[in-house]
């Protein structure tokens, strides 16, 4: 029977369903059919032992004290009781029961107050219903029990439990457990050996061959199950500041790693899919059954083949052929019987080699302490985040190639980031949701502080190389900062979460021109958490766009006008009311005396204020313009502008006119003799303080 469906009838209504269900679980434990590992991975079980004292009828209540007294011991099943409030519900518990009941609620207490200084990543977290739950796994592996998704969904919480926290921001976190015969534990040990030499050589050789052989060879999730490869190549991006060559290593370090994330997402995508995921489009993969006996028949026999020979690798239990790789066609050419399976027995055979013999002995499994290795394994999100932590202070080296090559590592990690995280990580309090948090806040904090680095190194005291390297690292790092925020954080929670360091360099990046121009999507996001995070830097940037967009118009302007050929008089008076707003950056003063000849010379422009056929738009923003050259706040402008309307007066009224038709001289004034320019000119203009406007009026 299912395990879910065992665990299922422990909230059954009958009581000798519930007991029958209890004693069929305890029987399975005493005859090893199933282990504590797959128990403390079931909160609903946990759920259910609880609620079985809820129930008018209890039996066997000591049967289910003394079990959940041997699962307290575990941290998964301390941290699952303590989310559903165990705590506070055992303690009123214990007066309600008998004396030598009692002893056994205050052991549990004591175990579930013993909480330990790190989230093990094999947490109920990773068994919630998603779209990444890999309950649809086809392989039945040892210790594992197939989940049915429908179960989970049916599940209600009784309201007599209460539910303090649950981690509810992981959107995946562990692959299914695989096991490993004697001789691939042997060549990863082998490998983790060789990474922490000191022989740099050899680690270099190590790199080398976990990227084209052991990272090929085993599947990705196995590297986090076992992780001190990994924990190994995190260690050594610490070499990336040092001499002597060592900062090669890191380098090695960072491509291996870049590897291993391209991998992860392969295998994630195949265990969504198994029947349609291939990132291989040949018809027989290089890693099949038939590939490795063509390989076989024209290699030499070799007495001892080393870990990355190419020679079939020994098989994870319940396969007896090749190692899945994560491509989507692990054993795709396999035949159960026929040519392909009696040539694949031969290449097995042919290799006169003792690690290849008895590679399907179950056996070979009894001295590895699963339980313990998977309370070791890191989740995706801790893997992710861990990269995260190690590769971000690389990026403030001094070199190019170091910093495009994490660049790349990073984007691959993001791209895992966005499968195993969701953005309620924010409102997750449960301790491995706060673990994240923090974690993912430095990770930020140190991306804004590298951001501010790199833009102030930008100055014209330093050599031309170096400015470009630190111009393109800035924009290189931000763009990926930005990304970031976009996959983890809502915009409507930057004010609460991001750092200071963080919100300073989007303040910086919302700032630069060549940016916005050049990725328009990113500025505008820029801008969106700028907005959240301090108004006052948004206010500034939002004058500074504004004088830019005005100083924009006044070029466009001043250019349109010095075009032969009919011109748009509308898109011009636009342009012209515009570039005003900037006038107090650049004080160009001919710009004043274009749009006052705009205003008398075109003879469209002349007649349009009286004439009943003018365009009303037309009409309004060329008094707009006018009126707010007659008020501008800046003394210069006004006084320039009363200035140039009165020097149009004078050649337009002047003696020399006085042969020339009244109706012809008025035409080049007619735009000060609207009510609303008098009206300006009259009230205000007379009776403004400085001279040079009084003056003129």
């Amino acid at each position: 029977m299912v395990l879910a469906g065992l665990i299922r009838k422990l909230g059954h209504q009958l009581a000798e369903i519930r007991e029958r269900a209890l004693k069929s679980i305890l029987c399975k434990i005493e005859h090893n059919l199933i282990c504590y590992a797959d128990l403390i991975q079931e909160r609903q079980l946990f759920l259910h032992l609880l609620e079985w004292f809820n129930f008018p009828s209890v039996p066997v209540k000591e049967e289910v004290l003394n079990l959940l007294s041997r699962l307290v011991k575990y941290p998964p099943a301390v941290q699952h009781l303590v989310d559903l409030g165990a705590v506070e519900f055992l303690s009123k518990l214990r007066s309600n029961v008998e004396p030598n009941l009692q002893a056994e609620i205050d052991g549990i207490l004591d175990g579930l107050f013993i909480l330990p200084s790190e989230v093990p990543a094999l947490s109920s977290a990773s068994y919630q219903t998603n779209q990444t739950e890999l309950s649809k796994n086809p392989e039945i592996l040892t210790g594992y029990f197939p989940q049915d998704k429908s179960n989970f969904q049916q599940m209600e919480v009784p309201p007599q439990t209460v539910v303090n926290q649950t981690v509810k921001c992981l959107k995946f976190s562990t692959f299914p457990w695989l096991p490993l015969t004697t001789t691939d534990r042997h060549v990863l040990s082998s490998n983790e050996s060789s990474l922490r030499s000191s022989n740099h050589t050899l680690i270099w050789n190590t790199c080398e061959l976990l990227k084209d052989v052991i990272m090929q060879d085993f599947p990705a999730e196995i590297f986090l199950q076992r992780p001190k490869i990994v924990q190994s190549l995190l260690s050594l991006l610490k070499l990336a500041f040092g001499g002597d060559g060592k900062h090669r290593l890191a380098l090695q370090s960072v491509s291996c790693l870049q590897q291993l994330c391209m991998y992860l997402r392969n295998r994630l995508n195949f265990h969504r899919d198994p029947g349609f995921f291939s990132n291989k489009q040949d018809t027989v993969s290089q890693n099949s059954s038939l590939s490795y006996c063509h390989e076989a028949r024209g290699t030499h026999h070799s007495q001892n083949p080393s870990p990355g020979s190419s020679s079939p690798r020994p098989s994870v239990v319940g396969r007896t052929g090749q190692r899945p790789r994560g491509d989507g066609q692990d054993w795709d050419a396999v035949s159960s019987s026929g040519s392909s399976s009696h040539a694949h027995v031969n290449s097995r055979i042919s290799v006169h080699s003792p690690l290849d013999m008895g590679h399907i002995d179950l056996p070979e499994l009894e001295t590895e302490d699963t339980l313990e290795l998977q309370f070791q394994q890191l989740s995706l999100p801790q893997f992710c985040v861990s990269v995260l932590e190690s590769a971000v202070p690389l990026l403030r080296t001094g070199s190019r190639q170091m910093i495009v090559r994490v660049l790349e590592l990073l984007a691959e990690d993001m791209t895992l980031i966005g499968e195993a995280i969701s953005t309620d990580i924010w409102d997750d309090s449960s301790l491995f949701g706060i673990d994240m948090k923090e974690k993912l806040l430095l990770v930020l904090g140190a991306l804004g502080e590298t951001m501010c680095y790199h833009k102030s190194s930008i100055s014209l005291e330093q050599p031309e190389v170096m400015l470009v390297h630190h111009r393109m690292a800035f924009i290189s790092i931000s763009l990926f900062a930005v990304r970031l925020l976009q996959t983890l954080l809502p915009v409507e929670k930057a004010s609460e979460f991001l750092p200071e360091p963080m919100s300073t360099a989007l303040f910086l990046l919302s700032l630069d021109m060549p940016v916005s121009l050049e990725y328009p999507n990113i500025h505008e996001a820029v801008v969106a958490y700028l907005e959240q995070l301090n108004s006052e830097n948004y206010s500034i940037y939002k004058r500074t766009a504004e004088a830019v967009y005005s100083i924009e118009c006044t070029c466009n302007f001043l250019s349109d006008i010095e075009k032969e050929g009919e011109k748009n008089l509308l898109e011009l008076v636009e342009l012209a009311d515009q570039a005003l707003c900037s006038f107090s950056y650049h004080q160009h003063f001919s710009l004043i005396k274009e749009i006052i000849s705009i205003l008398t010379d075109l003879p469209q422009m002349s007649w349009c204020w009286k004439s009943a056929q003018a365009s009303p738009l037309l009409q309004g923003e060329s008094q707009k313009a006018l009126l707010h050259m007659l008020s501008h706040p800046l003394p210069q402008v006004k006084a320039e502008t009363y200035h140039c309307c009165l020097e149009i007066t004078k050649e337009c009224l002047g003696v020399h006119n006085v042969t020339k038709s009244v109706s012809s001289l008025c035409n080049g004034i007619h735009f000060l003799l609207h009510p609303k320019v008098l009206y300006e000119i009259s009230v205000f203009g007379i009776q403004d303080p400085k001279s040079e406007v009084c003056q003129v009026t």
